[in-house]
């Protein structure tokens, strides 16, 4: 490394020539007298009624600036919750099948009291975890079987002749979850009529 002189100026004369560069002075100068805004040239006079009207319509407009800046601050907050939310919907509607097949897969190990003690000893213990980590996510199973029909949650598949359940849910074909409190997926169900 070589160096440098301390009495040499760091960028000398030549340079600035040949650039466009101005000494800050000269720019500042300049820029102040190009500035319209800032530069106006006031009357030997002065109309009071003009100047409480100019500071209105700039107060005015400053406060309506204020609350549109406030309204945009609250609508992008509440977009940001709602979407932290649902922000997961994609994922848990990919493993409702995979929690239906649980589902059919326990209702046939209670058939047999054998595969009924593997069922809770091995696969049995993996569902309830994978309900537990969904459902602190805000996963949800709708109850609907002896409810009143909501065509709202529930999607009637079929109806069956049932004097005693008449207008109640019968069966659950596919159960329906939400999460926090949105459905993702209405319940298929068999109604009596």
């Amino acid at each position: 490394m070589s160096k440098k002189n301390p009495e040499q100026p760091i960028v000398d004369d030549e340079m600035l020539n040949h650039s466009d560069a101005a000494p800050e002075d000269q720019v500042l100068e300049q820029d102040l007298k190009t500035d319209g805004d800032l530069q106006q040239e006031l009357p030997d006079t002065v109309d009071m009624e003009e100047l409480q009207q100019r500071l209105q319509e700039k107060e005015d407009r400053y406060l309506r600036l204020y609350a549109e800046f406030d309204n945009y601050k609250r609508r992008t907050q509440r977009e940001r919750l709602e979407m932290m939310d649902t922000a997961g919907s994609k994922t848990m509607k990919a493993l409702l099948p995979v929690l239906d097949d649980f589902d059919r897969a326990a209702q046939l190990a209670t058939e047999d009291e054998a595969t009924a003690e593997i069922w809770n000893n091995g696969i049995g213990l993996v569902q309830k975890k994978l309900l537990a980590a969904l459902s602190s996510q805000g996963l949800k199973a709708m109850d609907s079987t002896g409810k009143d029909f909501n065509a709202d949650l529930y999607e009637a598949v079929t109806e069956i002749p049932s004097p005693d359940m008449a207008g109640k849910v019968v069966d659950t074909i596919e159960r329906g979850y939400t999460l926090n409190g949105r459905i993702i997926r209405h319940a298929k169900v068999v109604v009596g009529k």
